[in-house]
């Protein structure tokens, strides 16, 4: 995994999610002793402007998972995605009617001369949601890792992911193949 996505989990998930609950809190208690706690007007702009601020990071936290949803649905997992590595470069046109072109060129990993090159059809299918990422699977998929270009286009799973409000397709992370919209 990249650092870059460890340090977005790292802060989204574990402190915002600390904070969420945090906010959560203090907004419930808010709203329970409602008739115990000082009218909107009688508190101080300090106060006012703390209140309003943690409001605002509150909506802003919501607002992440549900933007991660919005860019893995179904209807927005179609487009152009491109995925490049010491591999070589490849790209993936996804249509809206279950099919797919997915091109290649491999390099040979050392010298970076280019060994050979390609393209596939097949279809893919929706699998469903794992919670912030969805399931999909592609039949007649080449694989792309140095370990995986001798066999066949043959079935593959995929998870379709959100973070960082970048929709991208890993196909194999343990090779660093993951195409990116």
């Amino acid at each position: 995994m990249e650092l870059g996505y460890m340090l977005y989990f790292f802060v989204v998930f574990i402190l915002g999610g600390a904070l969420l609950v945090g906010l959560a809190a203090y907004f419930s208690w808010e709203i329970i002793t409602r008739r115990h706690r000082t009218p909107w007007s009688s508190r101080t702009r300090r106060a006012r402007v703390v209140i309003a601020a943690l409001g605002l990071f509150f909506a802003w936290l919501l607002f992440i998972p549900l933007r991660m949803l919005w860019v893995t649905r179904v209807g927005a997992i179609p487009g152009s995605y491109t995925s490049d590595g010491v591999w070589g470069t490849a790209t993936l046109a996804m249509h809206p009617d279950g099919t797919f072109v997915e091109g290649w060129q491999f390099k040979n990993e050392y010298s970076g001369k280019p060994e050979g090159q390609g393209a596939t059809h097949g279809t893919w299918r929706n699998e469903g949601r794992d919670w912030l990422t969805r399931n999909i699977v592609f039949t007649s998929f080449k694989g792309l890792a140095e370990y995986d270009r001798d066999h066949l286009p043959g079935n593959r799973g995929a998870n379709v992911m959100g973070y960082g409000g970048v929709t991208s397709l890993e196909i194999d992370a343990g090779s660093d193949i993951v195409f990116r919209k």
